[in-house]
This record gives C-alpha cells, sequence and structure tokens, in this order.
C-alpha cells in the first residue's frame, strides 16, 4: 500500500485507498472486492436467464486464488470458467455442475504468477450496456482462464465425470 493508494493482492489492481477491510473469502482487497460487489448488483438487475452473473464470480474467484482464498473456492471457479468458456455453458449449467460434484478435499492449487489474467473487474464495470458487459466479462473470463494453463487438464479431468 502506498500512502494514497492499495494494491489488490489478488490482481494487482491499484486503488484509492478507503480503509475497506480486506476480503474474507477471496485474496483480495476491501476495495477491489467493492468493485465485484458493483458488478455484482449490475449483473443481478439484468436478471438474465443463463445466470451471466456465474461467469464474474468464477472469473473473480480464480483471479483473486491464494491467501484467505479456500481451496474449494479457487476449483469451483476455474471448474466454472472450463465449463463455460470451453464448453458453452450458461450459468445455470455451471451452478447444477457445482451442485452435484460431491464434498472433498481438493489439492492446493498454485495461483499463476501474478497477476492472474490481464484484465480485472474495474477494466469489467467500464462496460455501459447489458451486451457490453457481457462481452467485457468473457474477456476477462478467458484472460484469467489462460493465466492458469498448467491446471487445464486437472480441471478437465476432475470435471469428466459430472458432465
Amino acid at each position: 500500500m502506498t500512502e494514497n493508494n492499495i494494491i489488490c493482492p489478488g490482481c494487482k489492481l491499484h486503488l484509492a485507498y478507503q480503509q475497506l477491510a480486506p476480503s474474507e473469502r477471496y485474496n483480495a482487497s476491501g476495495e477491489c472486492l467493492e468493485l465485484f460487489n458493483q458488478l455484482s448488483s449490475r449483473t443481478f438487475a439484468f436478471k438474465h436467464p443463463d445466470f451471466h452473473h456465474q461467469l464474474s464470480v468464477d472469473a473473480y474467484g480464480a483471479q483473486h486464488a491464494g491467501g484467505v482464498s479456500r481451496t474449494v473456492t479457487t476449483v469451483f471457479a476455474l471448474i466454472g470458467l472450463y465449463l463455460a468458456l470451453e464448453k458453452n455453458y450458461t450459468g445455470r449449467q455451471v451452478q447444477h455442475i457445482h451442485s452435484i460434484i460431491p464434498r472433498q478435499s481438493w489439492e492446493a492449487l498454485t495461483p499463476p504468477p501474478a497477476p492472474a489474467g490481464s484484465i480485472t473487474v474495474a477494466d469489467v464495470l467500464k462496460a455501459t450496456t447489458e451486451e457490453e458487459l457481457y462481452a467485457a466479462m468473457k474477456k476477462w473470463a478467458q484472460s484469467v482462464w489462460d493465466s492458469w494453463q498448467v491446471y487445464h487438464d486437472w480441471v478437465k479431468e476432475k470435471t469428466a465425470p459430472y458432465i
């Protein structure tokens, strides 16, 4: 942190320091989490039947792995990105797959060298229409998914029994 800025530990985004508590779920500054909350409000407001919000949850979760993030959060985020980006699953379909994967202990995954992806939630929030927002979310998700390349085969193997 600098005098007036804070750097998010997950995505390395530089933000104005607002003295917000860091996330308890993600490896994220409170300031970055606030941006994600703003995005969540927008995605929920659109009420898209395919539940596009899930893509943002998975992109944010995978981009903010490590630190306080639980391994299951990272694993499910990567599974969601794989299904959405490579299998063209909707957010609702991703949620269904998440719901049928039994509880288990997952091996810890080492996050990619920071940052995970070249696009952040701040970039996505620049979109003005629903269509632009979803397109920006897809670019963000692809950027994050690509940064986890070393685990792609592992994710596909773990997901295969459920699709």
